[in-house]
């Protein structure tokens, strides 16, 4: 019994010093290197570090407090919209479970995503990092398209919205990693969830995938040149332009040499005066059928948006730029343009970029 008693108190000791080596390190502040040493094998920071320390390594300077105020508070009534009327979901949420930018065929106004990615075909165990993922959808999206799940969906289903759906997939690539970032509390709470049910029905094991709170104006959790994909969609924008090359700076960062940035950017051709137009009203509804069922509610609310988006332009805070642009911000980063996708939408266009990095000795012109 004394020998057992020993034990137990040995082992106290270890966990009680763990405890105390965590209080520590969240209160003693750590260089960036010390942060990334916290990482696992695929470059994810561990979170409790993370979250004590990314407020310490800002990637843009400080936004005016007024800004930041009236960013803050129309996310908020954004995102916390709701229908009026049956289920009680968020409009956000039910954009994205119908597609309605995306059509039919998925295409549309979030552009070309799952094309891309397509293309660079990923092997059997790629780590992919999915920047502000929102409420799960995406992870759906990009992990059908990198090969993580194989689609068990029908031919009438195969290749439509419907076929985004967790009960058509089939787990394809256990070796892949993922790690998923969202800011919006509510957004991060779905996101959870959304993993949850993909671990319960074997989707996914919990060693898979990584979750994160991150905000675009500071240091990613991931650590420098360990990411095979990076996709960064249809965020950037919400930023002022001189600001967007230190935050794609950052991103191209986590990057390894052969890997790949997947980022789509609303292109400066989108003005959202005129989508607020009487004419600018018809074409939205024209090019999202799939929102026609919730058609009252979603054209308030975008509209709303499209209002708000318009004045943030006009005043600088927020820069719609086209895919050019940003390559010019991350070729000097070993940065290699591989293509750009222009947006399937002539009316609401969103372009993607796909650049991939190559080491500072070799022929970028043989690098693919």
């Amino acid at each position: 019994m004394k020998i057992i008693f020993a034990l137990v108190q040995y082992f106290v000791i270890i966990i009680k010093n763990f405890q105390i080596h965590d209080e520590r390190t969240a209160a003693v502040s750590l260089s960036w290197e010390e942060v990334e040493a916290f990482a696992d094998e695929n470059g994810f920071i561990g979170e409790k570090v993370y979250t004590n320390h990314c407020g310490n390594f800002p990637v843009c300077p400080p936004p005016d407090p007024e800004i930041a105020k009236l960013e803050t508070d129309f996310w908020n009534a954004y995102l916390s919209k709701h229908k009026k009327s049956g289920k009680k979901n968020q409009l956000y949420q039910e954009m994205f479970r119908y597609e309605w930018y995306e059509g039919w065929g998925r295409s549309g106004f979030r552009g070309n995503i799952e094309k891309v990615i397509q293309s660079i075909e990923p092997g059997q165990s790629p780590v992919i990092t999915i920047l502000s993922a929102g409420c799960g959808r995406d992870l759906l999206k990009v992990g059908l398209a990198a090969g993580i799940w194989e689609s068990t969906a029908g031919i009438l289903i195969k290749g439509t919205y419907k076929e985004i759906n967790m009960n058509h997939f089939r787990l394809a690539k256990p070796g892949a990693r993922i790690m998923l970032t969202e800011f919006d509390k509510t957004n991060l709470k779905m996101l959870h969830e959304t993993v949850n049910r993909l671990i319960e029905k074997g989707l996914l094991t919990k060693d898979m995938v990584a979750i994160r709170r991150w905000s675009f104006r500071e240091r990613t959790p991931l650590v420098a040149n360990t990411q095979d994909i990076v996709v960064f969609a249809l965020t950037g924008n919400y930023t002022r332009e001189n600001e967007q090359p230190l935050i794609l700076r950052e991103i191209v960062r986590c990057i390894k040499p052969g890997g790949h940035f997947v980022g789509s950017t609303i292109s400066d051709k989108l003005d959202f005066h005129k989508a607020r137009s009487p004419l600018g009203r018809i074409k939205v509804m024209l090019t999202t059928p799939l929102a026609l069922p919730v058609a009252v509610d979603f054209t308030k609310w975008q509209l709303r948006f499209a209002k708000i988006a318009g004045i943030m332009n006009e005043k600088g805070y927020w820069a719609n730029l086209p895919a050019e642009k940003w390559m010019e911000f991350i070729q000097p980063y070993n940065m290699r343009l591989v293509k750009i996708y222009p947006g399937p939408s002539s009316f609401l266009p969103v372009d993607v970029l796909l650049a991939q990095k190559f080491p500072d000795t070799l022929d970028s012109d043989k690098y693919i």
